[in-house]
């Protein structure tokens, strides 16, 4: 009867570690997986501004390389804020095309080419 119940309690024991292991590495992935999902979270945000601001920039792109700005990371539009965090803005004209460069949050670069 001893024997018995020390194989219970042996059963018992490794049954309880085991799920402590489980439930421990389960809740260490649910961690990570919430973490790279509120990163990808605000990178799609990110994209979703600059795309925003492509079109607001392609309907307004006739007199944009006077009423467009890059000041202290900020791009204005006529002396509004388009877009924050900007880290680095090109503006270029060439012929009948206007070529666009931009860096936000030093993680999401595009190029727009426009034609004028």
């Amino acid at each position: 009867m001893n024997k018995q119940k020390a194989f219970l309690l042996l059963e018992l024991i490794v049954v309880i570690s085991f799920s402590s292991i489980i439930i421990v590495y389960t809740l260490l992935f649910a961690k990570n997986s919430f973490e790279a999902q509120k990163i990808n979270q605000q990178q799609a945000i990110l994209k979703l501004d600059l795309n925003s601001s492509k079109i607001f920039i392609a309907k307004h792109i006739f007199n944009i390389e006077n009423d467009l700005s890059y000041i202290d990371k900020t791009l204005y539009f006529k002396n509004s804020i388009l877009l924050k965090n900007v880290s680095s803005f090109s503006l270029n004209k060439a012929g009948k095309f206007l070529y666009i460069k931009i860096v936000l949050h030093k993680q999401i670069a595009q190029k727009w080419v426009f034609k004028l």
